[in-house]
Order: structure tokens, then sequence, then C-alpha cells
């Protein structure tokens, strides 16, 4: 009774509540917290991703297990990844594609499909094994891999690795590059958050185009809203990379432990729920 009345309380503050920041403001849409399933499942949240019909995909890189929640509160669990005797291995990275979902295993240097419904369809081998730490997904469906043991993006697409990086980032900068986060926007342009705070841009062919400071402390998080990039830490600061505004989180919903994009709403994955604002440009 006590939690169901925190959580309404919660709701309440949300939807009362709309941060403004100079010409940027994110407006809160929706809070949508975790069932008393995901706790039963001993499943914590550790990767967000969007799924069709307004729903999410939730990824548990400690006990590897994913699962799907509904816009009702339903949860599916996935049933299985990789086939031929593949078992989950160190989980980094999921995604939707008009595939269907995929999701990255960085030891076993596998990318396992499922359905939209979460059954395996099929595992592929990733060779040369590059051991990806990251991924993001293009609007065309191709797939980025970061991976630090070559410092180098490379594309996946058609069941197989080219073998040419797209992008060799120790011929792009003097110094070795930590990644923190990568993503592509509508235009297909990628975008490199470093450990330093720096953020750097490519365009869809690869080349590199320009450079920003993050603006914020300990930054984490670098997401495209429509044509705006921003980036945000687990402390719900964040900020348009370009236009240097501010903008922030509702305290509520602070540690950040991820997010994510679709259009003009931002999902923020929290401990016990999922909140998504709207971004609204003047």
């Amino acid at each position: 009774m006590i939690r169901t009345l925190h959580k309404f309380i919660l709701l309440i503050v949300y939807f009362l509540t709309s941060l403004i920041f100079g010409q940027v403001s994110l407006s809160i849409l929706e809070y949508r917290p975790f069932p008393d399933k995901i706790s039963l499942l001993d499943i914590e949240p550790t990767v967000l991703s969007w799924s069709i019909a307004n729903r999410f995909l939730l990824l548990d890189q400690n006990q590897r297990e994913m699962i799907e929640l509904g816009t009702f509160g339903d949860v599916t669990l996935a049933g299985g990844l990789g086939q031929g005797g593949h078992t989950y291995g160190d989980l980094v990275w999921m995604g939707i594609s008009p595939e269907g979902i995929w999701v990255l295993d960085r030891i076993e240097n596998l990318i396992s499909h499922l359905d939209f419904r979460l059954n395996p369809v099929k595992t592929e081998k990733i060779e040369p094994r590059i051991f990806p730490e990251n991924a993001t997904l293009d609007p065309w469906g191709r797939l980025f891999l970061y991976s630090r043991t070559y410092n180098s993006i490379f594309i996946f697409e058609n069941g197989s690795l080219l073998e040419q990086p797209f992008i060799n980032l120790s011929r792009e900068f003097e110094k070795t590059i930590h990644m923190k986060d990568m993503s592509i926007n509508q235009d297909g342009d990628l975008g490199i958050l470093s450990a330093d705070g720096e953020v750097h841009f490519f365009n869809r062919l690869g080349q590199k185009q320009n450079s920003y400071p993050s603006g914020i402390i300990n930054a984490e998080f670098l997401t495209p809203i429509r044509g705006s990039w921003f980036v945000f830490n687990k402390l719900g600061k964040g900020m348009s990379v370009k236009s240097q505004e501010m903008v922030s989180i509702p305290g509520a919903s602070v540690p950040v432990i991820d997010v994510a994009t679709m259009n003009r709403s931002l999902a923020v994955l929290s401990q016990d729920h999922i909140l998504i604002l709207n971004a609204k440009f003047k």
C-alpha cells in the first residue's frame, strides 16, 4: 500500500513538473512504474531501448536477461538468445531494427537476432573477433560496432562484418579515445562521446566534422533528439551539445541508469520506473 501511494505521489509530481531552460524544454509525457513481476524475476535493468507499439526492451547485464515492458505493465521474458549451444556471455547492447531485435555479446563475438515477440531467430558470429563494446543502428538498419581492441568503428550488415573499419579512431585523433557512448541521428550522422567529455561528429561517409566540449561534468549519455544532440550525466544534468543550453531530468528519476530516444521523446531508465519526456524547441 505504501509503495503504491509513493508511486502515485511521484506520478502527480511528474505531471505537474516541466523543466524549462533557455530555448529547450523537457515536458513529462508518461511515468511508467515497474510492475512487481520484474522484482519477482530478480531483474534489475541496466540498458533501455524502445520497442514497437510504445513498449520498451530492458536488459539486465548482470543477470544476462532481457524483458519487454508493455504499455499496461505486462512483462515478456526473452526465451533465450543464440543457437547452437551458445549461452549468454557479456551482453553489452540491444536495439530494434525493421528485421527484429538485435543483441550484442562482446565476449562471444555474437549478434543474436530475435523476433518482435522475443523468440530467437538466429545467431551470427562476428569475424574477425573484434570484441565490440558498444553499438548503434543507423536509419537504414546498418549496425555500427565500436571495438576498443582495434580502436575503430566497424559496420555489420547483411550478416557479416566489413573488414575495413568505417572509422579508424587512431588515424582521426592524436590521442587514444576512450568511448563513453555513441549514437546515430535520423540523418545518419554519428556522434561519439569520449571519456574526457568531448563530443565528436562524423557524417554518414565516416568523415570527421566537428568536436565540442560536452559542457557538463561526468557526461555518460549522448543522444540525438530531432536535429539536436544532447549529453546527460547520471545526476540528470544535461546540455544541448551545439547550443550549450542546459536541460535537466527530474530529480525523482535520478540516478539515471540509461536513456533512449525516439523522434522527440526521451525515455529515462531509473531504478524502478521509466520516465518519458517530450523535447520542445522554441
